[in-house]
């Protein structure tokens, strides 16, 4: 069915008449007004519109003609037919065309020119047409049919000097050989593309209102989708959907094999094309996109680079596919039509296509191609050998989600393979599904009894995974151990094995062994050539660098993460996002605010919407620490850190993010006036490190803010002799600035000089300054006390003095005994408690605690308390 049969009739030498509703187009009317209309220095005269069958020209030039002519300008219309080829006869066409135009005077002025057979005819209908002085527009629809070389070349000549006064528009399948590039250079001709002419998603709407449909925007958007705008397919659904008692239900098969459409593109589309042109189209369909090898591949034959040439010279429904040079595609609705095709020739002529397509896009290192088509195939041999192949590498450069789809999609032979199994429990495993992952591992034995190598390695670097958030490490780790770690012939498994060898060792708290695995794997994923695996050891290796105090290496190693990420194309990696977050952690403890807060905005907004919930966890911590100094509702963001500091319900984080981060998180609890949520963390840190010098600090940290100093003193004694391990550096540093600040309260300058040595002495070599600046006014007294008695350390005092923030206490605000009292209410000991501790009588107490309220403006003992740290007063 072409454009012509739905039409009612079709005149040569008219205007052409539908007796459909016409979708008046306005954007390309009014390109066509311009392009027509513009100033004679400027001057367009040629307007070509080049498209595929069903495009809508002949519709939209009508259109547009009609709308042009009731203006004023005279419109004159050709439509060229296969006998027009010879100069006499298209003389004759575009002759008649002109006189029935309806202007009298462009006929009255035909009349003086000599007989069409004269040399001189074309030049003289140029001057008179010419000498009339008034617009006058010629189109020449269906100009594809011109191939008369003396036609085509008389035809150029005359556009090429035509007066400025007549414009020509040439529409066609395919830009017929006329000299225009002349024409192009000076900038006379305007071109209208394919996708210029296909319908906007809001022209389509008008089309199917016009014949009665109101399609809901989802069903519109996937038909839209389908016909990508292409006139005919939109009318031919139009059509369909209007018989159709359920237009959903019609949308999802409407497809290049639905007898209406198939019809169409078998009478206007390949009629045309002779068998060799048909032959490649049908089997060069097999793939979405294509290229000119991969073309010769299918058919067999040498020729594609013409075949396509061809194909784009016909206007085809063929295009290059954007941003990909050498790329072809078919139109959606042609290639379903054609894969429908090459269906028809049997299952072997299909499969053998699909695998040829396969082997192609493997060799070309397009895994993901050759999976779906060696899937398409049907072989299932050849897919569990090809996953075999690439699905790790697919799995550790995040499209575990591909080959999950390809299983869910392959038989179940496929499916019940054991090496498949593994390959499954991998992708779900990256993707943060443990319950899928240990569903497909099964039991806690071995798929296999005797299982190769590869698989045997494989299998145990999962189910140490899965022990890292279930438990069991070490007893996993071991059995990984047992076989050859990083030998195993696979580069990418190599790589794999030895980052989980680390990261367990990092679960384990054991630091310097996960090291040296992670520096191992490091250099297998880099020389096997496994981005992702490295950017992930690069990532974990900051980290331990973190943990271990090295603060100058891991900014070293996240600089290399960061550059490594943005040259590979990774910066929506979950591990680059890591590395910046664990940068960030470096600039908040040696406080350096602006470089922490850039990281942050970038790293933290990226790690909440990952599919690990430990690392959302970590994400949400850290980021709420570190917003915490600078937030204008600290409550709030101290909310958010117990929220997500607790271990109750999820997953582990590693112990050297614990240890650092417990004390801060105390600390912003306490400044909050939150004693119970502070008292706690104590107990959770011990629930994820057990026994070690962490928890006894924030236990002595709560023992001095409850004034009780010998008790804080006592707690801490086996941590400052070693006879209590510390995880993280950073908390012996805390360690020995309480023991100076004990002191120097108990004005034992000695002892609070040598425990403050003992404390800038470890924080020195890493500028590990957090611990200084939160140590608040007490400890600037205490370096302002010993300053010039320090010795070699007297310049790191003066830095770590420099970064204890001051105190904005609002003078004049509470008087001497509301501020005394003040200090005590973050104790929550009853007022007759402090009474009895500042010698007061209870109401002496109340009197003062009600003038507190009023200044700070506030209603309670907490809400006294948080304002109080707002304002600098506590």
């Amino acid at each position: 069915m072409s454009v012509a049969n739905w039409d009612t009739y079709r005149v040569r030498a008219q205007v052409p008449t539908y007796a459909h509703p016409v979708i008046r187009r306005q954007r390309l009317l009014d390109e066509l007004t311009v392009a027509m209309t513009t100033p004679d220095a400027t001057a367009t005269t040629v307007a070509l519109l080049c498209a595929p069958v069903g495009s809508g020209k002949t519709m939209l030039l009508a259109d547009w003609a009609r709308s042009a002519a009731a203006e004023g300008p005279t419109v004159a219309w050709l439509t060229v037919e296969e006998h027009d080829n010879g100069r006499i006869a298209f003389r004759a066409a575009a002759r008649a065309a002109l006189e029935n135009s309806g202007n009298i005077r462009v006929a009255e002025a035909l009349r003086a020119v000599p007989p069409i057979e004269s040399d001189q005819f074309p030049a003289a209908v140029a001057e008179v047409l010419g000498a009339l002085s008034e617009p006058i527009w010629m189109v020449l629809d269906d100009a594809h049919l011109l191939h008369d070389p003396e036609t085509l070349d008389e035809l150029g000549t005359f556009l090429r000097w035509a007066p400025t006064t007549l414009r020509t528009i040439v529409a066609g399948r395919y830009e017929p050989p006329i000299a225009l590039h002349r024409l192009r250079l000076e900038g006379r001709v305007r071109d209208f593309s394919i996708h210029e002419l296909a319908f906007t998603e809001e022209e389509s709407s008008i089309l199917f209102s016009e014949h009665g449909l109101a399609l809901d925007s989802e069903d519109h958007t996937r038909i839209h989708a389908c016909t990508q705008g292409w006139a005919a397919g939109l009318r031919l659904a139009a059509i369909s959907l209007a018989q159709h008692p359920d237009p959903s239900a019609m949308i999802a098969d409407f497809t290049g094999d639905s007898r209406m459409v198939a019809d169409y593109l078998v009478n206007e589309v390949l009629d045309s094309l002779a068998d060799e042109q048909r032959n490649f189209v049908v089997e060069t369909s097999i793939p979405d996109t294509f290229t000119a090898e991969l073309a010769e591949q299918l058919t067999g034959k040498v020729n594609a680079h013409r075949q396509i040439e061809a194909l784009e010279r016909a206007s085809f429904l063929i295009e290059r596919v954007p941003g990909s040079a050498g790329w072809y595609r078919y139109h959606p609705l042609l290639r379903e039509y054609l894969r429908a095709e090459v269906g028809r020739q049997g299952r072997c002529a299909v499969a053998d296509l699909e695998l040829t397509a396969a082997a192609w896009f493997a060799d070309a290192h397009d895994s993901v191609s050759a999976l779906e088509h060696t899937l398409h195939a049907g072989d299932g041999p050849a897919l569990i050998a090809l996953l075999e192949q690439c699905g790790l590498r697919l799995v550790l450069g995040g499209r575990g989600d591909v080959v999950i789809d390809i299983l869910d999609r392959a038989s179940p032979s496929v499916r019940d393979d054991a090496s498949m199994r593994l390959l499954r429990a991998a992708a779900e495993l990256a993707r943060g599904n443990d319950a899928a992952a240990t569903s497909s591992l099964g039991v806690p034995q071995r798929i296999n009894d005797d299982p190769p190598l590869q698989h045997a390695v494989l299998e145990d670097c999962l189910r140490l995974q899965v022990s890292i958030h279930s438990g069991g490490i070490e007893n996993a780790l071991e059995v990984l151990q047992a076989d050859p770690v990083g030998a195993t012939g696979n580069p990418e498994l190599d790589a794999f094995a030895l980052l989980q060898e680390g990261m367990a060792e990092v679960y384990l708290g054991r630091l310097e062994p996960a090291r040296r695995h992670l520096e191992d794997a490091l250099s297998t994923a880099a020389a096997a050539e496994v981005p992702a695996v490295t950017l992930q050891t690069l990532a974990a290796l900051t980290a331990v660098a973190c943990y271990q105090g090295r603060f100058t290496d891991m900014a070293d190693l996240a600089q290399r993460a960061d550059a490594y990420g943005r040259d590979h194309a990774l910066t929506g990696d979950v591990y680059f996002s890591l590395a910046q977050l664990f940068a960030a952690l470096g600039h908040y403890l040696r406080v350096e605010p602006e470089s922490m807060a850039l990281l942050t905005s970038e790293a933290v907004p990226a790690l909440l919407i990952c599919p690990d919930p430990t690392i959302v966890r970590a994400a949400a911590c850290f980021g709420a620490v570190f917003d915490f100094e600078t937030s204008g509702d600290q409550h709030s963001v101290a909310s958010t850190i117990r929220d997500h500091a607790g271990p109750e319900g999820s997953r582990p984080i590693p112990p050297g993010a614990t240890a650092i981060v417990a004390p801060s998180v105390q600390r912003a609890f306490l400044q909050v006036g939150e004693t119970s949520w502070a008292g706690r963390v104590a107990a959770f840190t011990a629930a994820e490190l057990g026994t070690c010098g962490e928890v006894v600090l924030l236990d002595g940290a709560m023992a001095l803010h409850n004034r009780r100093a010998d008790a804080a003193r006592r707690a801490l004694a086996p941590v400052l002799s070693g006879a209590v391990a510390c995880v993280a550096d950073t908390t012996r540093i805390r360690a020995w600035l309480m023991e100076a600040l004990i002191a120097h309260g108990r004005h034992e300058s000695g002892s609070a000089r040598a425990a403050l040595a003992e404390a800038m002495t470890i924080a020195e070599p890493q500028e590990i300054l957090r611990p200084f600046h939160d140590g608040g006014e007490p400890l600037r007294d205490l370096l302002n006390h010993h300053h010039g008695r320090l010795g070699a350390l007297d310049d790191f005092a003066t830095r770590a003095r420099s970064v204890i923030p001051h105190a904005t206490v609002a003078t004049g605000l509470l008087t001497a005994r509301e501020l005394e009292l003040l200090l005590e209410l973050p104790s929550w000991r009853t007022a007759e408690q402090i009474a009895a501790d500042l010698f007061v009588s209870v109401n002496t107490v109340k009197t003062h605690l009600r003038g507190i309220y009023r200044k700070l403006d506030v209603s309670s003992r907490r809400d006294a308390i948080t304002e109080a740290r707002v304002r600098g007063l506590l």
